[in-house]
């Protein structure tokens, strides 16, 4: 009924293999996989940039140092004399 239609179409689009269609839905194919690949990257990268530096660049010492004894890293006397230190007492 479609002729030459019908199998230039199916060739085109990838449904009757090699033989017909060439390599062009391969090449569409591979050209979206590595578009998808670029973005997943491009994703990631900047999720890990921002996730490890972006607070503690903004802080001051003793604002870290604060963090630290809050969470239990530091104790009383450590925190004290590092606190001491950094406003210059000692």
């Amino acid at each position: 009924m479609f002729g030459n239609f019908g199998r230039f179409c199916s060739g085109l689009f990838g449904f009757g293999g090699m033989h017909s269609g060439g390599y062009f839905p391969m090449i569409i194919g591979l050209i979206l996989l590595l578009v998808l690949i670029y973005f997943i990257y491009k994703g990631v990268s900047q999720n890990a940039r921002f996730g490890s530096h972006d607070s503690s660049l903004n802080e001051s010492p003793l604002e870290t140092l604060q963090k630290r004894y809050v969470n239990g890293e530091i104790g009383k006397e450590e925190y004290m004399e590092k606190k001491d230190i950094l406003k210059g007492g000692k």
